[in-house]
């Protein structure tokens, strides 16, 4: 591959280059990303691109495809070390941009008779990005308001196969259980951590309302994301996964935590919070917890919808971490009574 510039993206905080080369090559090295992680919307019926396949043919130059990578520690910005890098680790990459064009290229050059134009330009945009929170930011900015694939589905899909539970310290169920198999006591759901990375990007608790029908919900929850700033956030999901896996080891923190509400009102929190929280003792945590619940326990469950309250209320404690940990339940109470 040709690099023929590199930029720096000040939103993502990910170099960003601009690259050419051929059919040939994006037949080889880009259409086998197509299904990793499926990270994209499933394959549309060719006939849809029928048209584009015939233009491929006669030697239409096509629009820009978007790859992107995780590296925390990215190369240089000299072009001839960047392109290197690119043909050295192409098989990482993912597919942000371009999946159905990557296909129907694939499509065309089977169909053709030897008459294929493999040598033909293809242009391609990179993402080298340190982290997997301002890579999903990007590709939700790429691919809002597209069908079938809807913005939970793709930070579902992302969150399962980049976010690897099993390999931390946290206590994980596994969601399909063998035949006989028990339920692990003491353990996080899978599809609760998944919840809570969701609650993390979009900076909200309110992430799967049963009010709002799912197709508006899943618009919502992209607008959240692209609206959250997260190039300006200094705080990643992995630090929050780090911080949980570490504190796991307290079981008192650990059963806080195994609430869902519990969860959710902490990652959505720690977006800004996270800094006072890695100054914080976990016996230091389990005390202000215990404040805390005791000033929950002064809210009237007949006047709120609990689960969302607890979001709320828990959302509001960690998020203003520095300041509210060090109040009585009293004056806690009356500052999360007001946001419930």
């Amino acid at each position: 591959m040709k690099v023929l510039s590199v930029d720096y993206d000040e939103v993502v905080r990910s170099t960003f280059i601009t690259a050419s080369t051929t059919y040939e090559y994006a037949i080889d090295k880009l259409v086998p990303l197509i299904g990793r992680l499926e990270i994209q919307r499933e394959l549309q019926s060719y006939k849809f691109y029928e048209r584009l396949a015939k233009d491929i043919v006669k030697g239409c130059i096509m629009p820009p495809l978007t790859i992107a990578i995780i590296d925390s520690d990215p190369p240089t910005a000299d072009v001839a070390a960047i392109g290197d890098y690119i043909d050295e680790n192409i098989g990482n990459f993912f597919i942000l941009d371009g999946m159905q064009r990557l296909n129907t290229i694939r499509r065309a050059a089977a169909d053709s008779v030897g008459d294929f134009p493999l040598n033909r330009p293809l242009f391609v945009n990179a993402l080298i990005c340190k982290s997997m929170d301002l890579l999903l930011y990007r590709m939700i900015t790429l691919n809002n308001g597209q069908k079938p694939m809807t913005a939970r589905h793709q930070i579902e899909i992302i969150a399962s196969n980049v976010y690897d539970f099993e390999e931390s310290d946290i206590p994980l169920q596994a969601e399909k259980r063998k035949p006989g198999q028990k339920r692990l006591r003491g353990a996080f759901k899978k599809v609760d951590l998944i919840k809570a990375y969701l609650a993390f990007l979009t900076g909200s608790v309110n992430i799967d309302n049963e009010k709002i029908i799912q197709e508006k919900m899943d618009e919502l929850i992209a607008t959240k994301i692209m609206d959250s700033d997260l190039g300006e956030s200094e705080s990643e999901f992995d630090d929050v996964v780090d911080l949980i896996s570490a504190w796991t080891a307290n079981e008192r923190i650990k059963n806080w935590l195994l609430v869902q509400n519990n969860l959710i009102g902490f990652s959505a929190g720690a977006k800004k919070g996270l800094p006072a929280l890695n100054t914080c003792s976990p016996a230091d945590f389990m005390s202000s917890v215990e404040v805390f619940e005791k000033a929950f326990s002064g809210i009237d469950v007949s006047k709120i919808r609990l689960g969302m309250a607890r979001r709320k209320a828990v959302e509001h404690f960690i998020q203003n971490y520095s300041k509210l940990s060090i109040l009585d339940d009293s004056e806690l109470l009356d500052t999360i009574s007001c946001v419930i």
